[in-house]
């Protein structure tokens, strides 16, 4: 029974998921995959093949996008120049194609900090008007669709610790140092 329900489910979301297509952009974390549909940018993947990049996609949307160079070359081109080391402010358009509406507005709140700073938790949480909701922030961050764009690797414990990250400790600080913090 639970099977059919989830396989409705499954169903239901591959009619109203918009059309996605996708691209890889090599970077110095290695291949990052981007996912965007005609209203925006919705994933970015740490993947290392093609193939685990394809299957995540699927578990997440119930479809698989589309290799279409030209609707992502504007994204192609602000990473490429991000990981030149040129201060970039990731601005849209981005769908969130998944999350709460409160973890939409963690992610939305994460764009305010600028390049080359960190913030806390519980920073994160104020702007909230949140002060105590560190462990949601931190929850948040670890299901971020959109690591380096969204940026959660510029959100750090209340002492300066680094904290933890989605893609590990190593890539969060690679884009740390990318960006002249560490």
């Amino acid at each position: 029974m639970v099977n059919k329900v989830l396989q409705a489910r499954l169903m239901e979301k591959k009619r109203t998921s918009p059309e996605l297509f996708y691209d890889c952009v090599d970077s110095p974390l290695g291949p990052l995959w981007i996912v965007a549909g005609k209203e925006g940018l919705s994933y970015l993947f740490i993947q290392e093949t093609e193939s685990a990049f394809l299957a995540e996609t699927e578990r997440r949307t119930g479809k698989y996008p589309i290799k279409k160079l030209k609707p992502l070359s504007r994204w192609r081109s602000i990473l490429d120049r991000y990981f030149s080391g040129e201060r970039i402010r990731f601005d849209g358009p981005l769908v969130f194609l998944e999350g709460t509406a409160f973890q939409q507005k963690i992610w939305r709140t994460l764009l305010q900090i600028p390049y080359g700073t960190v913030k806390s938790y519980q920073w994160v949480g104020e702007q909230l008007s949140m002060k105590h909701a560190g462990r949601a922030v931190g929850n948040a961050c670890g299901k971020n669709p959109l690591p380096v764009i969204v940026p959660c690797h510029r959100v750090v414990r209340q002492d300066g610790t680094l904290g933890g990250y989605t893609g590990g400790l190593g890539i969060k600080k690679k884009l740390l140092g990318l960006e002249g913090v560490l």
